[in-house]
């Protein structure tokens, strides 16, 4: 590592051990409880889509709501289509009068992802808009953390909103970043932002006849054995239609939360497999094994942007986070805020469970009709035994684990609930700890997935709290920026609004 990697590290370090401060937390539910039936937790409002013209009035400000919304003209006095819109573009009505087609209104384009159409006044189907909501005012009671470059998830409940004690941490867990081999454009990486939980999907599929079909639709070839390997996925006698090759049966796992505001598919999704086996699958996708090691000298198992979990992780997921809910992907340095109150507030030995039934019905169906895996939930419906796909156990830890490089030549990380640092062999087999700040024998490419510069890091992550401390996405090849461009994050995941 070069010198100025090691400056720009140790300063890094210094302000974030001055500035770190003891904290505590008022009492608050056990998790272990398992008792999340009703979480509680603050729901955004659902859209409401317009349904007549007179819904809407000349002037008025509105949004796409569907992910994809047509757009028309009229040529020679013939109705054209023309390119599409998507969620969140924001339009303003001109005409909603009966001179305009039947179920149509004419809008102008105020922004549009597509460049393209900002700015153009285009003829727009009045089914699948509504008024403009892109849940960035909504006041959440959790919130979820991906670092991308550790890619650790972890989800945090704001236990006092007036910010009189920091956030907790209810869930931490793997996932799988976006990251394809050959990608000299970036394109398949998980883009850093902030985002908000807009939809949830069950049994996602990207379309009918594509790359990707459900985990299980009742229409469908039977879902591979629990006991199958991870290429019977990859199999023909499991897809629903005629393969290319390419195909991945169940891709998307159990669950999908599509996020906003989206490119480059910035979901987060469960994965092929079952409840176990899924798990493994993560493992595997993320080098972990001897499978996955092998397998990553030929292809990449990764993502195309995507966040991928467990199919448990994302069943507990669907359930616990409301839409409306946080999204925030950052690359970023991990610290604890303060290691003695992060010990006093956390047990390092407790397990919590949440107990599943996954079901067949609501195969594609979005939110309210993505029905809940919560196994008290299904009970209350009475569902026979042959509407139950699998019945099983997610045990999670809400301990909160700094991950760190590994010492010596290996490009493994440790999770470590320290903020030491074990670097060499010799220093492994003596036990001898060395403090984060030695960082000399640290590789640029140890816990650093898109392997960016050590200098470029900005400011620290605090796993403990879901705090940040002076941190800015960094400015280097490969970190790509997603989400609200008027939301670098939420106010109240900074350092500087906790009431210390």
């Amino acid at each position: 590592m070069k010198n100025s990697h090691i400056k720009s590290l140790l300063i890094l370090i210094s302000m974030s051990q001055v500035l770190a401060a003891p904290y505590s937390m008022p009492e608050v539910r056990d998790i272990s409880e398992n008792n999340f039936n009703n979480t509680g937790f603050a729901r955004a409002a659902d859209h409401v889509e317009f349904t007549s013209k007179s819904d809407v009035s000349v002037g008025e400000k509105i949004m796409v709501y569907d992910r994809y919304q047509a757009t028309y003209t009229i040529e020679d006095g013939k109705l054209v289509r023309g390119r599409s819109l998507g969620r969140l573009d924001r339009l303003t009505v001109v005409d909603n009068s009966d001179e305009t087609p039947s179920g149509k209104i004419l809008v102008k384009v105020n922004y549009s992802k597509d460049r393209y159409m900002t700015n153009k006044t285009v003829l727009v189907n009045l089914d699948g808009l509504s008024v403009y909501d892109d849940h960035k005012e909504f006041d959440a009671d959790v919130f979820v953390v991906q670092n991308i470059a550790t890619e650790k998830l972890r989800v945090y409940q704001r236990v006092c909103k007036d910010n009189s004690c920091p956030p907790k941490i209810i869930l931490e867990t793997d996932f799988v970043a976006g990251f394809k081999k050959g990608d000299d454009n970036f394109s398949y990486r998980t883009r850093v932002g902030s985002y908000r939980v807009f939809e949830w999907h069950k049994f996602y599929q990207d379309k009918n006849g594509g790359h990707y079909p459900s985990w299980y639709d009742p229409s469908f070839p039977s879902v591979p054995d629990q006991d199958e390997s991870w290429s019977k996925w990859f199999k023909d006698d499991v897809m629903p239609w005629k393969s290319d090759g390419s195909m991945m049966r169940g891709a998307f796992g159990w669950y999908t939360a599509l996020v906003e505001p989206n490119s480059n598919e910035q979901w987060t999704h469960g994965t092929i497999g079952w409840g176990e086996s899924s798990e493994k699958n993560i493992r595997t996708a993320k080098g972990e094994s001897f499978g996955g090691v092998l397998a990553s000298f030929f292809t990449s198992l990764r993502s195309s942007g995507c966040s991928r979990v467990s199919n448990k992780a994302i069943a507990f997921l669907r359930h616990m986070l409301p839409i409306g809910t946080p999204i925030l992907k950052v690359y970023a340095l991990e610290k604890y805020q303060d290691e003695d109150s992060m010990k006093k507030t956390y047990d390092k030995d407790a397990k919590f469970t949440w107990d599943y039934a996954l079901t067949t019905d609501g195969v594609r169906a979005t939110n309210k009709g993505a029905t809940s895996a919560h196994k008290n939930f299904v009970e209350s419906r009475g569902l026979r035994s042959d509407e139950i796909l699998e019945e099983g156990t997610f045990e999670f830890s809400n301990y909160p684990h700094v991950v760190q490089p590994r010492g010596g030549k290996s490009t493994q990380c440790d999770e470590s609930d320290s903020d030491k640092l074990i670097l060499s062999e010799a220093d492994r087999k003596s036990k001898k700890d060395v403090l984060i700040s030695d960082v000399r024998k640290i590789k640029d490419k140890e816990c650093n997935l898109y392997k960016i510069p050590a200098d470029a890091f900005k400011g620290v992550f605090y796993v403990d709290t879901g705090l940040f401390d002076g941190y800015d996405h960094p400015k280097a090849e490969g970190i790509i920026k997603g989400g609200f461009n008027s939301e670098f994050l939420p106010k109240y995941v900074e350092i500087k609004s906790y009431k210390k």
